[in-house]
């Protein structure tokens, strides 16, 4: 056997016995798959622009509030069930601006508001980086108005609680989140601008909202 095989045969006889004499590490257990969005608390923000009777001129109709665009503030907890589908409870208070020059001297204005309570069930994309979602909650919504009424001048403070929806598309970047939404809030009052009738509203809103998901 030449110099050159016989260096090889000993160096792979000691390769051998120096992998048979050396401990082997335990092979590590990893932790559960974590759904991408699964097991956060998720602080959310946006821009909310009313539509419907809430985006109506003050006196254009016997249900319009005036309201101008405003702000949505929101928290929810995402549960993931797997890595495309989550749910996650939430509550959000849209903030609109009000209707100005009201009252006896023109420095009231009517401040209208509501608050969403809801479970959405989102299913996002499963790819790594920008990540696609859509999601759908079914809300209960309570809705106030507070200020001067029709006349300018007589204050009222009404309220309505009733059932709501909201659906959004958005997308999903690391710890972010960036989405469109439309809240549907119609309901039936007879406190909101009360004459002894009872009205419907049109309360529905785009959002467009950032999240973040709290490390």
């Amino acid at each position: 056997m030449n110099p050159i095989r016989r260096f090889l045969a000993a160096a792979a006889g000691a390769a051998c016995l120096l992998a048979a004499s050396t401990p082997q590490a335990a092979t590590p257990v990893l932790p559960p798959t974590v759904p991408a969005g699964g097991g956060r608390l998720l602080l959310e923000g946006g821009w909310a622009v009313p539509l419907g009777d809430l985006d109506d001129r003050f006196d254009a109709t016997p249900r319009s509030a005036g309201a101008r665009p405003g702000f949505e503030l929101g928290l929810r907890w995402r549960l993931g069930l797997d890595p495309v589908w989550s749910v996650a409870p939430s509550l959000h208070f849209l903030g609109y601006g009000d209707a100005k020059g009201l009252g006896d001297d023109g420095e009231d204005s009517l401040a209208p508001g509501s608050l969403r309570y809801g479970v959405e069930l989102l299913a996002a994309s499963a790819r790594e980086g920008l990540q696609p979602f859509v999601g759908l909650e079914p809300c209960i919504v309570h809705s106030r108005l507070k200020g001067p009424g029709k006349d300018h001048i007589t204050l009222m403070d009404a309220s309505s609680t009733g059932f709501g929806l909201s659906a959004r598309a958005g997308v999903r970047l690391g710890a972010h989140e960036f989405s469109v939404v439309y809240h549907v809030n119609r309901f039936r009052s007879y406190a909101f601008f009360p004459d002894l009738s009872e009205k419907s509203f049109n309360w529905d809103t785009i959002v467009l909202r950032i999240g973040w998901h709290l490390p």
